[in-house]
């Protein structure tokens, strides 16, 4: 099965041992190491009892993926749009991922644990309601270990893609989607795909890339164990211009 085929079916694929990946990894991961080490962006960055460096766009890359020269390329780009890259995000798990935070409640630390924190991007959540609305039109994820990856892996439900989004788009019909409040549709699809579709634990290392549906519910797996350095995956999800298309 090609790799679009298998993301049509699974909601995700891997792609094994690429050597421009593996160049761009090389260029990236010394950057990466500086960037998570500034005391700074650290303590603007680390969550739960210090086991999680979020990382939301603190990676320099250039809008073709670019760090010092080395642009990211692969095979994965085949069957993608053609989108630019936003600066990526440096998602770090330490050993003992995850520890509960002070403000954390114990139901939301054993959704960590038990179901991954398992999500679809770009469903936030607003007001003090905590209504989930969409707000970021992503048109892909694509997932690429700065080392092993395999310590606390992304975990993925295949075929969740199509749940969530068959649920999404009779949710939100002919209207506006920037106004029509998610939070019912994603939970009551969120439990169908619980009780009848399997993680997938995605076990990468240096060299890999993984590419994950919009609309796949995903999450990370509790570290492990062991020591280590923490792992380090790069994710990018470049948006739609239109967020209709997001929808499609």
């Amino acid at each position: 099965m090609d790799k679009a085929n298998q993301i049509a079916k699974d909601g995700f694929a891997v792609f094994r041992a690429d050597p421009e990946v593996s160049a761009w990894v090389k260029a990236a991961y010394p950057v990466a190491v500086s960037v998570a080490s500034d005391p700074v962006v650290r303590a603007q960055q680390l969550r739960h009892g210090d086991t999680w460096f979020v990382g939301v766009d603190v990676l320099p890359n250039a809008k073709d993926g670019s760090i010092n020269g080395i642009a990211l390329r692969g095979a994965w780009r085949d069957v993608v749009p053609d989108i630019a890259l936003h600066e990526a995000q440096l998602s770090i798990i330490y050993p003992g991922y995850p520890k509960r935070d002070a403000a954390q409640s114990e139901a939301n630390h054993r959704y960590r644990i038990d179901r991954f924190a398992a999500h679809v991007d770009g469903l936030l959540l607003e007001g003090a309601a905590r209504r989930r609305f969409a707000r970021e039109f992503h048109a892909y994820i694509l997932g690429v270990p700065l080392n092993d990856a395999t310590a606390a892996p992304t975990v993925v439900w295949p075929g969740s893609h199509k749940i969530m989004q068959h649920a999404l788009v009779d949710a939100v019909g002919d209207k506006d989607l920037n106004k029509v409040d998610l939070t019912q549709a994603y939970h009551a699809a969120r439990r169908k795909v619980f009780e009848t579709c399997a993680p997938v634990a995605i076990r990468a290392r240096p060299g890999d890339a993984f590419l994950i549906h919009r609309f796949a519910l995903h999450g990370t797996a509790p570290w492990e164990s062991g020591a280590g350095p923490g792992r380090m995956i790069a994710f990018f999800r470049p948006e739609f211009a239109r967020a209709r298309d997001w929808l499609g």
